[in-house]
């Protein structure tokens, strides 16, 4: 039978000289729950199961408080899943710490500004195991984990959690990690190395004068004549694409086309063109043409057409695309960014001073504070290619200057996690 002595020694090595109340409290609790469980067994009329098994199965937090600058704010923190590790040979690195045992850390982490030091969780614990938690104060002395104080989760915690007949403990490591930086804000770096896009070398077919881009399964164009074409083998062939609009609203300069797939759909592909039409031609001409053709390559489906999404040509509208030289395009995060030099014809704009985004795949377009040029960016590019690549960062080549900018929004560097 497990003397209390061996308890005790087991919450603290010097238990005997322990002063402090709050230790006397937790090695009174202890003795006093041990001897009623005992009491409970000696009755003939009652049963009480003792259990000598230890662990964590559950931490939930709750509200917790936010600062932004002077602003405070309240959210429940039980939105977010904590994982339990509990192998003693588990090695986690938490705040440039690494720990090797069994650790209990969240997945996503709370927000930016999430007040650490004073956190309210509830444990769980098998077989009502009795947590205790170290003191950031005196090292090697623990407390009773009550769910009602709120602890001080700047940096990780150690736990020990009893098993009900006193017999073992597990020790653990919680973890409770914030977001440090704005997951909205967007970093530019000034590249040292010379990246700059892959020249292509690709002979144009006969009656072609730009290559515009692909979706799955076709590849785009635009003729010496200024029509629309489309292959469906790769290139080998090419013929004069369907549209529902006549011609006069295709855009004939500064094209730029991206394809990706529809949401929540099988084998179907979006197309954007935008460009502008020419300055001689349409010299008050304030907004860019967008037109879209939706590519459903599932069998025995029939061929799309491109639509022109209309728009005042002359006096525009606030959510329309302005007309800049040398439109470049890409899809980045939940929408669409496109880069432009100056404004011309109806539209009066310095080059490469705003970023536009669409939303709703290119039917509306406004400026995005999230998205910024750089502020060094030098603005006598003759031209912007811009790519994004496989970590989420977007990647600008300055013809004409030689700059080379690399970008991210911080939250698309941030580990994919889930909530509850």
């Amino acid at each position: 039978m497990l003397k209390i002595e061996d308890l005790c020694v087991n919450l603290h090595p010097n238990w005997k000289k322990v002063r402090k109340m709050k230790q006397i409290k937790i090695l009174f609790m202890l003795v006093m729950t041990i001897l009623l469980m005992g009491s409970c067994l000696s009755d003939s009329d009652s049963s009480v199961t003792l259990y000598n098994d230890a662990a964590i199965t559950d931490f939930t937090l709750g509200t917790l408080n936010k600062y932004v600058g002077d602003k405070k704010s309240t959210f429940s923190g039980s939105t977010y899943l904590f994982n339990i590790d509990q192998s003693n040979t588990g090695s986690h690195t938490f705040k440039d710490t690494t720990i090797i045992g069994r650790c209990v850390y969240n997945n996503d982490s709370l927000p930016l500004g999430t007040d650490l030091k004073h956190v309210v969780g509830t444990l769980t614990t098998m077989n009502n195991s009795l947590a205790v938690i170290e003191s950031l104060e005196r090292p090697g002395y623990f407390d009773y984990f009550n769910a009602l104080d709120s602890i001080d989760f700047t940096k990780p915690r150690k736990v020990r959690v009893y098993s009900s007949d006193g017999s073992v403990y597990n020790q653990y490591y919680i973890s409770v990690d914030a977001h440090q930086e704005d997951g909205d804000a967007f970093v530019w770096k000034l590249m040292d190395d010379a990246w700059q896009p892959t020249p292509d070398t690709q002979q144009l077919p006969a009656g072609i004068k730009q290559l515009l881009g692909n979706s799955t399964t076709e590849r785009y164009a635009v003729s010496t004549d200024n029509k629309l074409m489309v292959s469906r083998d790769n290139g080998a062939s090419w013929q004069e694409d369907l549209i529902n609009e006549d011609y006069d609203m295709l855009p004939t300069r500064d094209l730029a086309l991206i394809s990706y797939p529809m949401t929540n759909t099988d084998s179907v592909d979006y197309v954007l063109l935008i460009g502008n039409r020419e300055v001689n031609e349409q010299n008050d001409e304030a907004i860019a043409m967008v037109w879209r053709k939706v590519v459903d390559y599932s069998k025995n489906s029939t061929k799309a057409k491109w639509n022109y999404m209309e728009r005042n040509s002359t006096t525009g509208d606030s959510l329309a695309l302005p007309r800049m030289k040398d439109l470049a395009m890409v899809k980045y995060d939940d929408g669409i960014l496109v880069f432009g030099g100056e404004g011309i014809g109806g539209w009066d704009e310095p080059p490469y001073t705003m970023i536009y985004q669409s939303r709703d795949n290119g039917i509306s377009w406004k400026y995005n504070p999230c998205y910024n040029f750089p502020e060094d960016f030098n603005n006598l590019a003759t031209k912007v290619t811009a790519v994004v690549d496989k970590d989420n960062f977007l990647w600008l080549y300055c013809e004409g200057i030689g700059q080379v900018w690399r970008g991210r929004l911080n939250r698309l560097g941030w580990k994919n996690q889930s909530q509850k």
